[in-house]
């Protein structure tokens, strides 16, 4: 097989799993700002070696060796400096490796050059989150939606990683939603996977159209004014069949009237993906959002 299909081949892959910040990357040819520069414009302007390089970075990303794909994201970057690019793939990785101190000097000058560069603001929000600076997490949180409202971040593009948690050996993907969806009407979603990248848990922040009736009989001023009522709710695989389809329990952890902020999402997520909080009710073979 060919060094350019490899590159193809691993870089799809990789762009499944990897953040919406670089996921979705968009061609612009005509923007002046050099942070619009598409992935295939890099791969054009790299070397044999390069691209090599840039393959092995692909390969261990999507292999959950994260530290590896770093080293070799920084190595090329050596030698193309200040590619945007380029830049939000070590900046991915560098987060997954830990090291919120090079995304956000990576980041930051990408996102104050250009702010309507969403690749850039979303693991920018990210970064501010995992490094404990929660007024950046905070306004990046609002930004994202604002550039999501004026229609700059793609169609497709439904919610993005605001922080990556360890809890114990296992670690807590929580994401928020640039809009409610699903038929829950999920506005925030935690993943729980083991060290083999493989997904234990799932627990959302909904707020389901059929709790809200009861809630506006319960607060009638409060729903006149748009408040809902939000729910946790955990779901975990309990066997999957020949098909590769599973059966889910579910799981109701708490109710809040009116949604609640981010730290308390991700406080109660916590609470949850180690099991800290106790559940209110169980169901079984339900449908996971």
């Amino acid at each position: 097989m060919r060094l350019k299909s490899r590159i193809t081949e691993v870089l799809l892959a990789f762009l499944s799993i990897i953040s919406p910040a670089i996921a979705f990357a968009q061609v612009n040819p005509t923007s002046p700002v050099p942070q619009r520069e598409s992935i295939q414009e890099l791969l054009n302007r790299l070397t044999p070696q390069q691209k090599q390089q840039f393959d092995n970075a692909g390969k261990s990303y999507k292999e959950n060796q994260f530290v590896e794909a770093f080293a070799i994201y920084k190595r090329l970057l050596t030698e193309l400096s200040g590619d945007a690019i380029l830049s939000k793939f070590a900046s991915e990785a560098g987060l997954n490796s830990g090291d919120q101190s090079f995304a956000l000097t990576i980041l930051k000058p990408l996102a104050q050059a250009d702010p309507d560069d969403w690749q850039a603001a979303a693991p920018l929000t990210r970064a501010c989150a995992e490094s404990g600076d929660m007024s950046c997490r905070d306004s990046g949180m609002v930004h994202m939606l604002d550039l999501h409202r004026r229609g700059i971040t793609p169609p497709n593009m439904q919610q993005y990683v605001v922080e990556r948690v360890k809890t114990g050996e296992n670690i807590l993907l929580i994401r928020m939603s640039l809009e409610p969806w699903g038929r829950y009407k999920v506005y925030a979603l935690g993943q729980l996977f083991n060290s083999e990248g493989k997904m234990l848990f799932r627990v959302t922040l909904e707020s389901n159209d059929t709790d809200q009736p009861l809630f506006a009989k319960e607060h009638p001023e409060e729903a006149s004014k748009g408040v809902r009522r939000f729910s946790l709710d955990g779901y975990s695989q309990t066997e999957v069949n020949s098909n590769g389809q599973g059966a889910w329990s579910h799981s109701t952890y708490k109710f809040f009237d009116g949604q609640p902020s981010y730290e308390t999402v991700r406080d109660e997520f916590v609470k949850i993906a180690t099991s800290k909080s106790a559940s209110l009710s169980n169901r079984a073979n339900v449908v996971v959002p």
